[in-house]
């Protein structure tokens, strides 16, 4: 499909493919290689071989941030260019000194010395280890769709060219097919076909071993793929989690806290599902309790960085020029915000305004609910809300919920908290009548009318304020 052309549920899904697996590598690697938690005790911790703090991602993710920034930089990782640009974010990973890196992928980069080399290497290690079929790829392919969305031969092409800079075996680069032509199908369609979308475009004898695979994986229990370091166990695991809990209401949340509860390698496994299941439910889908601490190598990437490189892979920037613009002050000159602000008694730790007050406002966290350029951010704790002040959401009542209890959350850390849209019209008021209804017990009207009342530029949208009443 044309990229250009991607909606706003669909840029919702292209996000949640990049947090899905950022949250699920940083959820897993409090539990890697050590005792398996029960599924409803996962939360963030520390890594158990890293030793980062809480809501660190591993090397997963930073290897999936090499494939992102080219394929943002590229629009396609379908060429040698491109594909030269992934291997020397690998490198450059690699030169930092990981303290979590697998066995094969430090191999490779040890006989590969340079972009250029580095499959040659990938296949000079194999030709030693023949059986070698880690998932050291399958891990970082998440990205690998969304420069190619709806055109199956280039994606299962760049997946297969993506794999072999580290890992050559027909399995591993099988394994990546599969998984990115699921995200694909997932993120375009709102579907959950898993890896069956992609078994097409295998080789006859790969399929008949990859469907009884798949069968396997559904006929389990998931905790039988343990251990999973074996690519084809790790897609298993990833896959078992996710069908294990369809029906779960919080697919996200189940999916990922059954992925890590089958133990092993819990940040990959997690990281794989997580993909799929962004793919799926998007970055709305995702708390921001799991989110806001996201961090690691490049040290320089935050959370924020994360929703420009995705956009700018899945589709580039938009008639604005959004999201690599400087600044969208002159975007939104035609909507003439006037730099309010706007506190209640309740917390006036809270501030909430318009866009021209968010050069203006002194604040410790900054939650935007609408587009701002490069040069609009604020500090290192400066988030994006994805919403939009119209029908077409995928849940916005889930979404002002998270928003408020994510206000919630920042206060009690001591930090004070700006949250503002273009106008303060829409979005801004009807997160702030969240807030006070989740935050401060208010009853839905008296939260209306409060709001309304102090917010002289507040006229929400029906549909948001349909989601606020709807908290009751």
């Amino acid at each position: 499909m044309p990229n250009e052309i991607l909606s706003f549920i669909q840029q919702d899904r292209v996000l949640g493919v990049v947090f899905g697996a950022a949250v699920g590598d940083a959820l897993g690697a409090g539990y890697e290689f050590a005792e398996p938690p029960e599924p409803s005790a996962v939360a963030m911790r520390p890594g158990t071989l890293t030793g980062e703090p809480a809501g660190h991602w591993t090397d997963d993710t930073a290897m999936a941030i090499g494939v992102l920034r080219a394929a943002a930089t590229h629009r396609s990782l379908d060429t040698p260019e491109a594909q030269t640009a992934v291997a020397q974010e690998f490198l450059d990973w690699y030169d930092s000194h990981p303290r979590d890196i697998g066995l094969h992928t430090r191999r490779v980069f040890a006989t590969g010395s340079s972009a250029n080399s580095l499959a040659n290497g990938a296949l000079i290690v194999q030709g030693h280890n023949p059986d070698a079929a880690g998932n050291g790829s399958l891990m970082r392919t998440g990205p690998v769709a969304l420069c190619a969305l709806g055109d199956v031969e280039q994606i299962a092409r760049t997946a297969r060219a993506v794999s072999a800079l580290t890992h050559a075996h027909p399995d591993a680069q099988d394994a990546c097919v599969l998984w990115s032509i699921a995200i694909d199908r997932a993120l375009r369609l709102g579907s959950l076909e898993g890896p069956r979308a992609g078994l097409a475009l295998l080789t006859p004898p790969q399929r008949v071993k990859w469907e009884a695979w798949i069968d396997e994986a559904e006929r389990n229990d998931p905790d039988t793929f343990s251990p999973n370091g074996y690519v084809v166990s790790a897609l298993q695991a990833a896959w078992s989690a996710i069908w294990a809990t369809r029906n779960e209401a919080d697919h996200f949340g189940a999916g990922l806290r059954q992925a890590i509860a089958i133990g092993d390698d819990t940040d990959t496994v997690a990281a794989i599902a997580g993909a799929l299941l962004g793919a799926r439910y998007g970055l709305t889908a995702i708390p921001f309790a799991w989110r806001q601490r996201l961090a690691g190598w490049p040290r320089d990437i935050q959370g924020i960085d994360l929703v420009s490189l995705a956009i700018r892979a899945a589709r580039g920037d938009d008639s604005d020029g959004w999201p690599s613009v400087r600044s969208m002050a002159p975007a939104y000159q035609r909507f003439s915000p006037r730099g309010a602000t706007y506190q209640f008694a309740v917390d006036e730790g809270v501030i909430f305004g318009d866009f021209g007050a968010l050069a203006l406002t002194s604040a410790d966290a900054y939650l935007s609910l609408c587009r701002i350029g490069v040069d609009d951010r604020k500090g290192n704790h400066h988030h994006i809300v994805w919403l939009i002040d119209q029908p077409g959401n995928a849940d916005a009542a889930r979404v002002l919920a998270d928003t408020a209890d994510a206000i919630g959350e920042l206060r009690e850390e001591g930090k004070t908290v700006f949250v503002h849209c273009v106008r303060a019209e829409s979005r801004t008021p009807t997160v702030a009548m969240a807030w006070l209804v989740r935050r401060h017990g208010y009853e839905v009207e008296r939260a209306i009318t409060e709001v309304l009342d102090t917010m002289s530029s507040a006229a929400p949208e029906k549909s948001l304020l349909q989601a606020v009443r709807s908290l009751a």
